[in-house]
């Protein structure tokens, strides 16, 4: 047993169970969820498991936000779901554009994180050793911390080969060859070499020229090369993963085990160098021209409009794309100018809960203060996010501004990031190749104001939150009627542990004498599964509720089933939603026990669940104050 078995077995319950969880992955916080049904995870429950930080939604996806061990919790969650690692769909189908965008840069870059930070902090230290003279350029300790520091950037393309084919579930090996073959030695040499055949877009900053063909078609290679580069090796692979697919239902499983990858490879890599590669390299270079002359337009603005917009996509997980064009812009440039505006953010946020610390007199919240503020040093801010700046929204507007400062101050003086770098240790990052520390010293200042603006504006307008003794005293009583009829059974009876458990909320079951669901208050219907079998409403006064006619009845797909309404509509009290054949239903072995669930009962000091044993029509289950 791990320490974070109960950890993982806490998670599966509350997000509705093994068999609602349809896919699992995780980003450097956040366990990433895709549930077949998000109104069947209890977020309140989740949230009040101390190993939790919170919960969010983003692109229809349950995020529980761990902190730094997500990878091992992920771990722990597969191995008890009995299943190995998932390789991660490209997404729903439906899903928009940025969002798939997003999930593919979470799941190929993600994974390299950690090593692309060491190897910053490495390349930091050699400069530094250098600078002061500790080793000379053609010492062997040189070469080889050198080498170490270079490593990763030079053979991106494998690497991103693997973690990429993981992501298209493509054959990971195949997805590292086609990375080594852009990047393989002499190849370079060879096609930027002779007499030019084709020069597209001569004279502008995008010409790209062809010196040698494939089989009679010109290849355009980039200059540099493909070594470093980011978005041809996933571009190839995602190419590679439907090529693969392909194959695979035309050629026999007997001999699918090598044919399959020979033709794969067969196929992608020249389309890679002929097709894929130059229209990546063409991309690559549109967004350092973008990203370039937004910079010279107005360096302000830039650094104003990229630092606010920076922690807002964090809640939601969308802050991978501007991290993909600072990786992008080292490996082209061997610097960045993107990053560096981002840099302060992690250090406005842990201001602000340096200052609620100070402020708080509550003794719970000033604990919590410490790990906090670890974490937010080493450019962990989710629990800064959302347990002390997003639940107060003027603290979140504090650190953005504060943020927005720094990234300014940081911007108008030019300093730059020779390699990527978060939090305190990023200040490594700004340290230059032949160790000049002047941006090291701009990146303090920055960092400085960030806090100080940050600190001194939650501070000064700091005032604890209102608790129970604040509220009026007055009780407001409400009642929920029965949206069933029939007799009322303990809930500790019902055949699923999630109802019987009342892991959803408080909840009643009936075992139904008539064949309806009829709205038991004024509202609205918020979902309806096609099936018919379950229904979400929601009052006039928000209260929400959850009918979930039978047990397991999802399998008969909607049949005995009639709806008189669709989801969206508005309802009024007694109106027939749907229609069921209890022994049609029964017959087919399924048992009708109707399920009636207060979803967000926390809003109530109490809620009582009446006990009558025969529901009639407008008889009361839940009243609430």
């Amino acid at each position: 047993m791990s320490k974070f078995t109960k950890l993982a077995e806490d998670i599966i319950k509350n997000v509705g169970g093994k068999e609602n969880i349809v896919h699992l992955t995780h980003c450097m916080t956040r366990l990433r969820f895709d549930l077949k049904d998000l109104n069947a995870a209890d977020e309140e429950a989740l949230k009040a498991n101390p190993q939790v930080i919170s919960t969010a939604h983003a692109a229809g996806k349950l995020q529980v936000i761990i902190g730094n061990s997500v990878a091992d919790v992920h771990d722990e969650i597969v191995g008890q779901l009995g299943v190995s690692k998932q390789p991660a769909s490209s997404g729903n189908s439906k899903d928009g554009i940025i969002t798939r965008l997003t999930n593919v840069i979470t799941k190929t870059i993600t994974p390299t994180l950690g090593v692309l930070v060491a190897a910053g902090l490495i390349k930091g230290l050699l400069a530094l050793l250098s600078a002061f003279k500790l080793i000379s350029a053609d010492s062997g300790t040189y070469v080889i911390l050198n080498a170490l520091g270079d490593t990763l950037f030079y053979f991106f393309p494998i690497i991103l080969g693997y973690t990429s084919a993981e992501a298209f579930g493509v054959n990971k090996f195949v997805g590292m060859v086609l990375g080594g073959a852009l990047i393989y030695p002499g190849v370079m040499d060879s096609m930027v070499t002779g007499d030019v055949i084709v020069s597209l877009f001569s004279g502008t900053a995008f010409q790209m020229e062809a010196f040698k063909t494939f089989a009679g078609i010109p290849v355009i290679f980039p200059g540099a090369g493909y070594a470093s580069t980011v978005i041809p090796i996933i571009m190839v692979t995602y190419f590679a993963s439907l090529v693969e697919k392909g194959l695979k239902k035309v050629i026999p499983d007997i001999v699918g085990f090598a044919f399959v990858p020979f033709l794969t490879l067969l196929i992608c890599s020249p389309v890679a160098f002929i097709v894929i590669g130059p229209i990546a390299n063409f991309a690559s270079s549109i967004i350092g021209w973008l990203t370039a002359s937004l910079l010279a337009i107005s360096p302000v603005l830039a650094a104003i409009v990229v630092a606010m917009i920076y922690q807002p996509l964090v809640i939601f997980g969308l802050h991978w794309p501007l991290i993909t064009i600072a990786i992008t812009n080292f490996t082209t440039l061997g610097y960045d100018f993107l990053w560096p505006m981002m840099f302060t953010a992690s250090f406005a946020q842990t201001a602000v809960v340096m200052a609620v610390g100070m402020r708080t007199k509550n003794k719970d919240t000033k604990a919590m203060t410490v790990p906090a503020i670890i974490s937010g040093l080493m450019c962990i801010i989710e629990p800064a996010i959302y347990g002390f700046s997003l639940p107060d929204k003027k603290r979140f507007l504090f650190s953005c501004i504060g943020g927005a400062a720094g990234g300014v101050i940081i911007t108008i003086l030019n300093a730059v990031q020779y390699s990527l770098g978060i939090g305190l240790l990023g200040f490594s990052g700004f340290i230059s190749p032949d160790g000049n520390v002047r941006n090291v010293i701009i990146a303090a200042i920055g960092t400085v104001v960030t806090m100080v603006i940050s600190f001194a504006l939650t501070y000064f307008t700091f005032s604890e939150p209102a608790t129970s003794e604040d509220t009026s005293s007055e009780t407001i009583k409400l009642a929920i009627n029965t949206p069933v009829i029939g007799n009322q059974i303990n809930i500790s009876e019902v055949n699923d542990k999630t109802f019987s458990n009342e892991v959803l909320g408080k909840s009643i079951a009936i075992k139904p004498t008539e064949g309806k669901v009829v709205a038991p208050f004024n509202g609205t219907i918020v979902s309806l599964f096609p099936t018919g079998h379950a229904i979400g409403l929601r009052s006039e006064d928000g209260d929400e509720l959850m009918i979930h006619v039978g047990i397991d009845t999802v399998n008969l797909k909607g049949e005995y089933f009639t709806k008189h309404k669709v989801q969206g509509d508005t309802i009024k009290k007694g109106e027939v939603i749907i229609e069921f054949d209890i022994e049609a239903i029964e017959n087919k072995g399924y048992d009708t026990t109707t399920i009636v669930t207060l979803l967000n009962g926390e809003r109530y000091q109490s809620i009582t669940k009446l006990a009558a044993p025969v529901l009639v029509t407008d008889a009361t289950i839940f009243e609430l104050s």
